[in-house]
């Protein structure tokens, strides 16, 4: 036991040296690091920055430039954790500029240290200035004024998406087919039998009567085709319970929206819009490379710019009332509005007139920002360090954030209770009412036309009808005259049954005495008997013998005068 106590004891004297050893060696890392740090970092900076508040800003007080903005809040913690101090040098040009002008041309130059500022890190700008570690993202939107009315064009649209119309609208056109289809099928299997001779422009009006809840002329005999009618029918009912809810939900309380929502609405739109000069739009869309924001430069009305740096608010609302979109961004928006609505609630504005303006709820363009240094800088690790550990803990958010209220401010949809139903909502109610008429109009045109075509055409067939009979009869008369001719003898002027002319171009019988005593009676004549598809009647001539006269052919009239 005691050698176990022994062996116990040296190891704990052993541990308690090692740990020593670390201790001391960690405090000695950490003293070099700060001599480091020191050697590294000089006493006093030059730093620079722009206009960008509520990010940056210089002003100048008591003949010196001082800082302000959340860049220098950051900056004065970063100079109490590395021992250094600053002095502000005014820039150049608010704007990036290049190696030869704005703040970038200071950074290129070693003039400055470091630029104090939200600076959007853009690729094109590395091989001026280095970048530290990330500070936030920078969003690219659009504030506008608030529109009178939803960009919801008509409530009776509203209920389903585009997805839903366009498949409701291609079921529709299925179905009278598919109907038209398996009638046509057991027509032809069950062939005989009396089924269901449907024509595709009756399935097709069935399928739309039935949509809209209306009759129809067809009546379903076999038990295939009431499946497929019950089947049209249970989708139509559930299609209408789902519209009627959600008409009714939208027309109580609708979802706003904005006619933009991303850069293609602003070109297709052809909406006008402003912005800061020589910041990241102005720069984007000066390069000759295609980029996100390439499509403004087709816009119809090119953009303004603003060289007004010092917090234009009033400038910016100015432009904004006269139907132009102001591009900026998102955070610096929001504190727009939150002073705007602060300053109408103090005129005693109603809740309604306070959000007059809104911001697009999409973005138009998004990059990191961080601060800038030049190229050969020896301070951009060691601020890191301590700039990583600022934005981990979350202060950078916190500092935005303590500018603006909990709750937000003026959103796209201000979701008031108060509900009516307004004109907007029936345009396409007036719409549908309208084609309808027209189309019905312009079919009783058509209907018109074809009619008249039809008399055109049928008066046309009545008159040359009415000339043949006429030829034909005298054809037949000639044919009779020149029968009589060849077979007759010739008689006296002086005979009343017979007589010719002189120049034997016309001879003339009166009809036997059998025919004559009947005439304008043809039941005379017999039985009526079909031989061989064609009808005949039976008649005996003067010599007893039996004749066949066909019926309703030119050639039944000879044999009034023949037989």
């Amino acid at each position: 036991m005691n050698n176990c106590h022994y062996f116990l004891f040296a190891i704990i004297i052993h541990i308690s040296f090692y740990i020593r050893e670390s201790s001391e060696t960690t405090e000695q890392d950490m003293l070099d690091f700060e001599n480091k740090k020191k050697a590294a970092i000089p006493s006093v900076l030059k730093v620079s920055s722009w206009n960008d508040m509520p990010f940056s800003g210089i002003i100048q007080k008591n003949g010196q430039w001082v800082g302000t903005g959340y860049a220098f809040y950051i900056l004065d913690l970063l100079s109490d954790k590395l021992n250094f101090t600053y002095t502000v040098i005014p820039p150049k040009g608010q704007i990036f500029g290049n190696k030869n002008r704005g703040i970038i041309s200071m950074l290129y130059k070693n003039e400055v240290d470091m630029i104090a500022a939200f600076v959007p890190v853009l690729e094109d700008l590395r091989k001026y200035c280095l970048f530290s570690t990330t500070l936030d993202v920078f969003e690219l939107t659009a504030m506008m004024k608030r529109p009178e009315e939803s960009a919801t064009s008509s409530g009776l649209l509203a209920p389903f998406d585009n997805t839903v119309w366009f498949c409701v609208l291609t079921a529709v056109l299925v179905v009278g087919p598919i109907i038209y289809l398996f009638s046509l099928i057991r027509l032809k299997l069950w062939k005989g039998t009396e089924g269901e001779n449907y024509n595709l422009p009756s399935c097709m009006w069935f399928v739309y009567s039935a949509l809209l809840k209306q009759g129809s002329t067809i009546i379903a005999q076999t038990d295939s085709t009431r499946m497929l009618f019950a089947t049209w029918w249970i989708f139509i009912l559930i299609l209408t319970s789902f519209y009627t809810a959600n008409l009714t939900a939208f027309l109580t309380k609708p979802q706003f929206t904005l006619p933009i929502n991303n850069i293609k609405d602003i070109v297709n739109k052809g909406y006008k819009w402003v912005t800061f000069k020589g910041r990241v739009i102005d720069y984007l869309l000066s390069q000759p490379y295609i980029n996100e924001l390439t499509l403004l430069n087709q816009t119809t009305f090119q953009g303004e710019y603003i060289t007004m740096y010092n917090e234009p608010a009033s400038y910016i609302f100015d432009t904004v009332e006269n139907k132009k979109l102001y591009l900026g961004e998102r955070h610096y928006f929001r504190k727009l509005l939150f002073e705007d609505y602060i300053n109408k609630t103090r005129e005693g504005l109603e809740h309604n007139k306070r959000c007059t303006y809104v911001i697009m709820p999409g973005s138009i363009l998004s990059r990191n920002r961080a601060f800038a240094f030049p190229l050969n800088s020896t301070i951009v690790d060691d601020i890191n360090m301590v700039l990583s550990s600022l934005i981990e803990s979350g202060l950078i958010k916190h500092k935005k954030k303590s500018d603006l209220p909990l709750a937000n401010v003026c959103p796209v949809d201000l979701q008031s209770t108060e509900r009516q139903l307004r004109n907007a909502d029936l345009y396409l109610t007036y719409e549908v009412i309208a084609a309808g008429y027209i189309i019905a109009m312009i079919v009783f045109i058509i209907e018109l036309i074809i009619k008249y075509i039809n008399y055109c055409k049928n008066k046309k067939n009545a008159r040359q009808s009415s000339k043949i009979p006429k030829q034909t009869i005298k054809y037949q008369e000639n044919s009779e005259q020149s029968l009589s001719a060849s077979r007759l003898p010739l008689y006296d002027t002086t005979n009343n049954n017979y007589w010719r002319n002189n120049n034997f171009s016309l001879i003339k019988r009166s009809p036997p005495p059998l025919y004559h005593h009947n005439e304008g009676n043809t039941s005379f004549l017999g039985k009526r008997h079909n031989i061989n598809g064609r009808n005949y009647y039976i008649v005996v001539d003067r010599s007893g013998s039996q004749r066949l006269i066909p019926i309703r052919t030119p050639s039944a009239f000879l044999f009034q005068y023949t037989a």
